[in-house]
């Protein structure tokens, strides 16, 4: 199935982010980015932490994610925003 994306016609490219939706907006994350597994595929398990260095994507709304060289389809992955913890009046 991959083969047949990345020996398709239609225009593809990279792209330097991607845009994500959470249950409280719309957010772009610019690569690279961390994603969680959050189905097996090849030689990453399921809860690994992966670093997502570019995005494909096609016309039609197909993406894969290009980790450490590779491509993989983006629904195995799940993106998690970085946390930002920010104290405020600590004695």
């Amino acid at each position: 199935m991959l083969t047949n994306y990345l020996l398709s016609t239609e225009p593809s490219e990279f792209a330097d982010s991607c845009l994500f939706l959470s249950p409280f907006r719309l957010q772009r994350a610019y690569c690279p980015f961390q994603v969680v597994c959050i189905k097996a595929i090849r030689s990453i398990s399921e809860g690994e932490r992966k670093r997502v260095d570019k995005v494909l994507s096609w016309d039609t709304g197909t993406m894969l994610f290009f980790i450490e060289g590779k491509l993989y389809p983006h629904h195995h992955f799940s993106y998690r925003p970085p946390t930002q913890f920010v104290a405020t009046a600590v004695n």
